[in-house]
């Protein structure tokens, strides 16, 4: 019975930790924008934005759920790239998110994102766009991008 008693508090006690997060993270929208600036371009943000992080590595109290860099052919920064995430291939379904890369071809967002059923990236620059046509459950874009597949280029 103590058992029983001590499990069904340590899971209410994470559940208000999660939900006051979550309407913390609601109310606070941290996200790249056109003409913004961030850091580390092409590096796998979520080494260091994480939750598992405890402030170990600056800028590690911005916990991004979904992250990555964006290139122009010439593997400069690719400014004002709309990052969406759809439900289903080929721009089907509900839009998820969209995003904006900033000056430094970084694309980032604090918002929780519903991952279970895999979601599309579509990555837009002018009239041309790249997309996944295979689901993806996570929001470190580079730490795939760039090291096992390649980088992500648009013009």
């Amino acid at each position: 019975m103590k058992n029983t008693v001590y499990v069904a508090f340590i899971v209410a006690l994470l559940l208000v930790i999660s939900c006051s997060h979550y309407d913390q993270l609601s109310k606070n929208p941290v996200e790249s924008k056109s003409g913004g600036r961030s850091h580390n371009s092409g590096e796998n943000c979520g080494k260091c934005h994480n939750s598992h992080n405890n402030g170990e590595f600056p800028g590690a109290d911005k916990w991004w759920t979904v992250a990555g860099t964006i290139y122009a052919s010439n593997f400069s920064a690719q400014k004002n790239a709309v990052i969406e995430l759809y439900e289903k291939t080929g721009k089907q379904g509900k839009l998820i998110k969209r995003l904006v890369s900033d000056n430094n071809g970084n694309f980032y967002t604090n918002q929780i994102i519903d991952f279970n059923n895999g979601c599309y990236p579509v990555v837009t620059v002018g009239s041309n766009s790249k997309m996944m046509n295979q689901g993806y459950i996570g929001g470190s874009c580079n730490s795939c991008h760039g090291i096992t597949t390649a980088s992500l280029v648009v013009n």
